[in-house]
């Protein structure tokens, strides 16, 4: 092959090569405009309008009532809950009260009481619970059916343990005003329940004034009464 042959067809080649550059520039650069207008937000004009979604609240229902955390973590007391006090060499009691629109005190809800250390727990339970409530107690929503003066009107307790039965003992200064009415009975008669049954060794109560069932119940209007576990859950379920 002559040279000036040669010349020609490498001159033909390097055309090639440049058109296919070419080709493949072009393509690219299309490629790429048409990815930019997939991404590309509109041209549009819109209006932004901010929206603050609004606080969520979690409840929890615990065993002294219920709290209320915010979406920002803060917890507040509800009603009806009590602080349980931690440490300390004490023994702590649950005392069940009315509260909030509860008219009658339930096994759900109660105050925590911490008194010095001690084994005989019903014993100490009624005895705090016939003091009434306090002014920080009172503030979460609990009620004492209780007069003021019926602090010392509890006077002790005593079990047959074969038919898991309490006698329980008090003075005529535990009867508030209006225990005679079915109302008022209702409500004293809740909290003496719901203190006493939280402890499962006692399926009866046999309530006494002056050592006579019959003189209890004659404050209430009726005659001797013995509650057993089974009424009171009854109770519990359609109160």
């Amino acid at each position: 092959m002559d040279p000036r042959t040669l010349q020609l067809i490498q001159r033909g080649l390097v055309a090639a090569v440049t058109v296919v550059l070419a080709l493949v520039v072009v393509t690219a650069f299309v490629r790429v405009l048409e990815t930019a207008d997939e991404t590309a937000a509109p041209s549009t004009t819109t209006s932004t309008t901010t929206t603050t979604e609004p606080e969520t609240t979690t409840t929890t229902s615990g065993g002294s009532g219920t709290t209320t955390t915010t979406s920002d973590g803060a917890v507040t007391p509800g009603v009806c809950i009590d602080e349980e006090p931690s440490g300390g060499d004490s023994t702590t009691l649950l005392v069940h009260y009315p509260c909030g629109s509860s008219q009658l005190a339930t096994s759900a809800v109660w105050v925590y009481r911490a008194v010095p250390r001690t084994d005989l727990v019903l014993t100490t339970t009624m005895r705090e619970m016939v003091k009434g409530v306090d002014d920080a107690e009172a503030a979460l929503g609990y009620r004492s059916p209780f007069p003021d003066d019926a602090e010392d009107s509890f006077l002790g307790v005593t079990i047959d343990r074969e038919q898991a039965k309490a006698f329980l003992e008090f003075t005529v200064d535990v009867f508030p005003s209006g225990v005679d009415t079915p109302e008022g009975a209702e409500i004293f008669l809740s909290t003496l329940n719901a203190n006493v049954f939280q402890f499962d060794t006692v399926n009866q109560i046999e309530y006494r004034l002056g050592g006579s069932c019959d003189a209890f119940w004659q404050q209430l209007g009726g005659s001797c009464e013995v509650i057993t576990r089974s009424e009171w859950r009854s109770q519990q379920s359609t109160g």
